[in-house]
């Protein structure tokens, strides 16, 4: 094997060593959020309250992915990955939503049997 392609081989393949201190002040910031969190649920901001929470969520989410699975400092291909992870959570989020915002139309025969029983 030559030298070079030792070489290349080496760096393609290096990983980066993440400081305790980057660790601490995330697991902080993760710490300070669900403080957030939690004082948020205390308070009543009408339907605004799972919105609230989502984001929140979604920012502690970020967190974790950047910093905790490593992908700031992982190649583009993986942070390709992480962005498709999160497209593909909003668009769940938004079908879902879709779909539970919708009122349910009756149809015959789907009742439940403690309703035909009334």
């Amino acid at each position: 094997m030559s030298a070079e392609h030792a070489e290349t081989t080496h760096q393609e393949h290096s990983h980066h060593v993440v400081s305790v201190s980057e660790l601490f002040i995330t697991y902080g910031a993760l710490m300070g959020l669900m403080l957030l969190t939690i004082a948020f649920a205390f308070k009543d901001f009408g339907a605004m309250n799972n919105v609230i929470a989502m984001v929140i969520a979604l920012i502690k989410a970020t967190l974790v992915v950047l910093f905790f699975m490593q992908v700031r400092k992982g190649s583009k291909l993986t942070m390709l990955w992480a962005a498709i992870g999160f497209i593909w959570f909003l668009l769940m989020f938004g079908i879902m939503s879709d779909y539970f915002s919708r009122a349910w139309i009756p149809v015959p025969g789907w009742e439940s049997p403690t309703t035909n029983q009334k």
